[in-house]
């Protein structure tokens, strides 16, 4: 395998980041599309505005905890690649 990508190979590599992107995103936004209707259901309180700051608390926190996933994905990865050599 030669060392540099060939451009086939680097087209198919951004075609599917790209597709795991939109994907990705299209998640986030039919949550906030739906809130209201997750803040009802999820987090019955007697307040409304309540349940909905409790919706998007959690629709937050994805956005927090997503850099944190990838490090340590990132670390693992480095830890088995460190592992095989």
């Amino acid at each position: 395998m030669s060392a540099t990508p060939t451009r086939e190979q680097t087209r198919r590599a951004v075609g599917a980041a790209v597709i795991g992107n939109v994907l990705e995103w299209y998640e986030f936004s039919a949550y906030g599309f739906v809130a209201t209707i997750l803040a009802a259901r999820f987090f019955p309180t007697e307040d409304p505005a309540t349940a909905l700051l409790s919706t998007f608390a959690a629709f937050g926190l994805g956005f927090l905890v997503r850099p944190l996933g990838g490090i340590v994905i990132a670390r693992l990865r480095e830890t088995a690649h460190r592992a095989l050599d």
